[in-house]
């Protein structure tokens, strides 16, 4: 009865079976093709195991950090950071390199760095040099200054963003935008109270 009553019905409308036809057709095709992208994709995951990049400031040193009355920053900031790509088959090209630096999440200082590419298992050392003046808002920065110049050290913030384009075999894939954010304790200009810089390991965000 109901083949039946199907082969009427297609009789009478066949535009209507042929739509029916071809969208169970392209639904088909749609399931397979993700069935297959997602087993590539583990593979792809199983034979490479992308690793998230590292980054450490290895040095920071201030040779000079001075607010003048009229909360106008004075800075001369100097950073050794070391990125490393821990992965053994996926080289990574960092595109539109760009530090910047802050203090009480304010930016004082911003430099832009060549582009550069890391083969696997492979560091590269950034070196940016902040230097210049900048007035910081609010009075709560101003006191916040005086305060930690007083302990002999800054809490200063550097950052560092790049575009990472992926590179498996000959293949060359745009990938995420890296933010890299390395919190640190800075010994003041001057500071002879055998205060030193300890390497510190940085946030990566993706």
């Amino acid at each position: 009865m109901g083949s039946a009553s199907r082969a009427v019905s297609c009789l009478c409308c066949p535009c209507k079976c042929l739509a029916c036809g071809l969208f169970s057709c392209l639904c088909s095709i749609l399931i397979s093709l993700l069935v297959v992208v997602g087993v590539l994709a583990l593979i792809f995951y199983l034979i490479f195991r992308p690793h998230m990049i590292a980054a450490t400031v290895d040095s920071a040193a201030l040779a000079q950090f001075d607010l003048a009355p009229n909360s106008a920053l004075a800075y001369n900031l100097s950073v050794d950071i070391t990125v490393r790509n821990p992965n053994k088959r996926v080289g990574l090209y960092y595109d539109d390199v760009e530090s910047l630096a802050l203090f009480q999440d304010q930016r004082f200082g911003y430099v832009q760095l060549d582009s550069f590419y890391q083969g696997t298992e492979e560091s590269t050392k950034v070196s940016p040099q902040f230097h210049g003046q900048q007035p910081l808002q609010g009075d709560v920065n101003a006191a916040n200054f005086r305060s930690q110049q007083t302990d002999g050290k800054f809490d200063v913030e550097v950052k560092l963003n790049a575009r990472l384009r992926v590179k498996v075999w000959a293949f060359k894939v745009r990938g995420p935008k890296a933010r890299i954010t390395c919190p640190l304790s800075v010994p003041a200009p001057g500071n002879n109270a055998g205060a030193t810089f300890k390497p510190t390991d940085c946030k990566v965000w993706f």
